[in-house]
């Protein structure tokens, strides 16, 4: 069964016998060919209209998919998923509003030049339909990255209907999943917040902020272990999940940047990018408060010695967060730079 179609069934059936969300066993890497590796399910209590009792408001899930079929290797792009639904609705609400916020360690990260997709649509809808169009990401009250809007509007859900949104990212190091600490704070079961990133491990937490709907959490909050192996071997046996703690047979790198930008006009930015062997491969700059905008483009070659100098499109009044990323080459591993904010006017 096509994985969308199945998960829709899924949260249908959970929808109209109102149960009580209960954890989704962790899909082993080895198993990954194809579908969508899911996290637990978690879920709100609202006062079922017609009852008085009280049954599911809100539920939702998270996972990840490569494409490959495959534990996505380092370097290698692979989607990360969350999607919520409303299934129960006492009789004072019409919906509810949702803030998804992603929570992990964003440092073991990139991001390659792919759009998020996101849709919303009928929760026993068998053919769904996904948008391009523009997301607003913002650092979140989790200090995660949020989708505060989609299209420029807030997301609100009425019942029956699912939100959901997949984020195409790299991991740059391995990635170990269930073989370190899971996010199992108190604050996250009470729906008050998310695990710190720090307690976490290798684990995406997608911290659903939910209200108007009258549930008895302010964040509905599931998880998923995460895996990449090394490239070129070095998994493992079992899952294929990696040992080591980045590329195999590949040097480091670290990468930082410099910016002088504008509203109005091209701007310029200074990238470097510091490993033990010269570092070639393609540079990229984005504006992650402008829905991960690519705003400067180049490729590095050796003779640059690591230093690259770009010009940066006009911004644009208002607030910027930018980052520099290297992808990486056949010897060097890729890094992102620290995200530098700005202010425009």
């Amino acid at each position: 069964m096509n994985p969308q179609k199945r998960k829709r069934t899924s949260l249908l059936a959970l929808g109209a016998s109102l149960l009580t969300t209960s954890l989704l066993a962790f899909a082993a890497p080895a198993q990954a060919a194809g579908e969508w590796q899911d996290g637990t399910s978690e879920s709100d209590t609202v006062i079922n209209c017609f009852t008085g009792l009280p049954s599911t408001g809100v539920t939702a899930n998270v996972g990840w998919w490569s494409p490959t079929g495959e534990v996505p290797k380092v370097g290698e792009p692979f989607l990360l998923h969350g999607y919520v639904g409303l299934v129960g609705l006492p009789c004072s609400s019409s919906g509810v509003a949702v803030v998804p916020e992603m929570v992990f360690d964003e440092t073991a990260f990139g991001y390659p030049d792919e759009p998020v997709k996101w849709g919303i649509n009928a929760i026993d809808d068998p053919t769904p339909t996904f948008s391009t169009d523009p997301v607003q990401l913002t650092r979140g009250p989790n200090n995660g990255i949020a989708i505060a809007s989609v299209n420029g509007q807030a997301i609100t859900l009425k019942r029956g209907q699912i939100f959901e949104f997949q984020v195409p990212v790299v991991a740059t190091r391995a990635l170990k999943g269930t073989a370190t600490p899971a996010p199992s704070c108190w604050e996250r079961t009470a729906g008050v917040a998310a695990c710190p990133v720090a307690t976490s491990g290798d684990h995406l937490q997608v911290a659903f902020q939910v209200a108007g709907h009258g549930g008895d959490k302010n964040f509905v909050t599931p998880y998923v272990p995460l895996f990449a192996t090394g490239s070129g071997g070095g998994a493992g046996g079992g899952g294929g999940v990696g040992g080591g703690g980045g590329q195999v047979g590949k040097v480091p790198s670290t990468t930082s940047a410099t910016y002088k930008v504008s509203a109005r006009k091209a701007g310029k930015a200074t990238v470097t990018v510091q490993a033990g062997t010269a570092p070639t491969g393609q540079v990229v700059i984005r504006d992650l408060a402008r829905k991960g905008r690519v705003v400067a483009r180049g490729t590095l070659t050796a003779g640059q010695h690591g230093v690259l100098k770009l010009k940066v499109a006009k911004l644009g009044k208002g607030k910027h967060r930018l980052v520099a990323q290297y992808t990486g080459s056949a010897g060097v591993q890729p890094s992102t730079s620290a995200a530098k904010k700005v202010r425009l006017r």
